[in-house]
C-alpha cells in the first residue's frame, strides 16, 4: 500500500549535512507537521483577532457624523463623475456608430 508523504520542516529543505544518504530528507511526524502548518497559524490568527476586537471602540456621535458626511460627499462626487462621463460618451458614441 502507498504511504502518505510526510511533511518537511523548513530547515529540512536546506540543511542536509547530517544525512548519510544524498536523497534522504529529514522528516517529522505527521502530527507535529499538522500542528506547525495548520493549527499554530489558526491559533495565532484567533488570538490577534480577539485582541483587535477588544481594542476597538465605537465612534461617538461627532465621529460618526463626520464619517457619514465624508462618505456622502464621496458618493456624490463619484455619482457626478459617472454622470458626466456618461453624458460625454453619448454624443461620441452616436458619432462613431452613426445612428
Amino acid at each position: 500500500a502507498g504511504k502518505r508523504p510526510r511533511l518537511r520542516t523548513k530547515t529540512s529543505l536546506f540543511h542536509k549535512s547530517n544525512q548519510t544518504k544524498p536523497n534522504q530528507i529529514t522528516t517529522m511526524s505527521e502530527k507535529e507537521g499538522f500542528n506547525e502548518v495548520l493549527v499554530e497559524p489558526l491559533k495565532q490568527f484567533a488570538k490577534d483577532s480577539v485582541h483587535l476586537v477588544k481594542k476597538c471602540t465605537k465612534p461617538d456621535r461627532k465621529q460618526f457624523t463626520t464619517i457619514a458626511k465624508a462618505i456622502g460627499m464621496g458618493f456624490l462626487i463619484m455619482g457626478f463623475i459617472g454622470f458626466f462621463v456618461k453624458l460625454i460618451h453619448i454624443p461620441i458614441n452616436n458619432i462613431l456608430v452613426g445612428n
